[in-house]
Formats: structure tokens, sequence, C-alpha cells
């Protein structure tokens, strides 16, 4: 009983007693490279920003133009051609010509990288008489072509469908053989770029 006395009566035992309480260690962050975390982090969210607002601006550009169809010039001009031929009733005169001038020029301009449409005849002609490729053989029929037009264009005279359906022809020939020296110089070019290919491996 005595031994049940002691233990009741003892005081419990307090943690907070300052025999069994740790100081914290003092901790130095002097020296700590604050700026370059500060910097980096900057450099990371700025990053990641960019990259947001690039796909954000990007995405839907490269989506259109993944849909957009590849404009072949010469299925277009002789597509255009046909249409022209055979509107019913057919067009008067300057309508006929303007159209048919168009739709030279646009296949010229989209399929030779040459500026065609807001050109007058003269300045048209300047721009074909320095072309490499169309100077050679196509100079004097596309002079031709836009003098007759210009006549038409501008005169007060009635010009018959025969003669309409004559300048028609001559342009659908221009397109036609123009088309063929533009492929033969594609593959001309194809062919001496793959060679070099070859000769610059060979040469390694």
């Amino acid at each position: 009983m005595a031994i049940v006395f002691y233990l009741v009566n003892q005081r419990p035992y307090s943690l907070k007693s300052d025999r069994y309480h740790d100081s914290p260690v003092p901790i130095d962050l002097s020296d700590f490279p604050w700026p370059w975390v500060i910097l980096i982090s900057l450099s990371v969210l700025a990053c990641a920003l960019l990259l947001y607002f690039y796909k954000r601006k990007s995405g839907p550009n490269e989506q259109i133009k993944e849909t957009e169809p590849k404009i072949d010039p010469f299925a277009q001009a002789m597509e255009q051609f046909d249409k022209l031929s055979s509107l019913t009733p057919q067009p008067k005169a300057k309508p006929f010509i303007f159209k048919l001038s168009e739709i030279l020029r646009l296949y010229v301009e989209r399929q030779f990288k040459l500026p065609a449409m807001e050109k007058t005849g003269e300045e048209f002609i300047h721009e074909v008489s320095i072309h490499p490729l169309l100077r050679q053989k196509f100079e004097i029929p596309l002079k031709k072509f836009v003098q007759r037009g210009d006549l038409i264009k501008y005169s007060a005279e009635n010009f018959n469908a025969q003669e309409l359906k004559s300048l028609l022809d001559s342009a659908r020939e221009f397109v036609s053989d123009a088309q063929k020296d533009w492929e033969e110089k594609r593959r001309i070019d194809e062919k001496k770029e793959s060679s070099g290919e070859k000769v610059k491996k060979g040469s390694l």
C-alpha cells in the first residue's frame, strides 16, 4: 500500500521542462543564390507563356494551310477557258476579252511568279521580255495577243464571234506550250539537283 500511495502522489512528467527543451539551430540563408533562383524561375515562366501563345496563334493557321487545296495554275486556266467558251449566250467582245486576258495573266503570274495582273499591256510584255523562260518563245505571240486584245477593249469597232474564238484558241495554245516548257525545265532542274546530291555524297 505504501508503494501505491507513493506512485499516486508523484508529479506528472512534463514535456515543457526546460531540461528537455532543445533550442532550434539557426539557419543562415544569406549565402543562398536567391537572384539566380528568381531569374531561372522567371525565364521558365516566360518560355512557358511564349510557347502557349505560339501554339495558340500558329495552330489554327497550320490547320487552315493543311485544309486549303493546292492550286494548279494550268488546270485552273484550262477549266476557265472551257467555261468561257461554253457560255451561252456568248459575252460581248469587251467583257469577253477582259476575262480572257485575266485568265491568261493569272496563269502567268502563278506559274512563273511574274507580276501580271496589275500591269498594263506594255508593262506585262516588258516583264515577259526579261523572263528567262518566257522571252525565248513567247514574247512575240504574247505581244500580238495583248495588242489585239487592247484593240478590242478600247475600240468602238465591232468584232465577230470568230475573231474572239481565234483569240481564245491562241491563249489556250500559249498556256499549253508554256506549261510544257515549264514542266521540262522543272525536270531538268530536279535532275541537276539530284545529280549534285549524288556527287556531294560520293565526295564524302
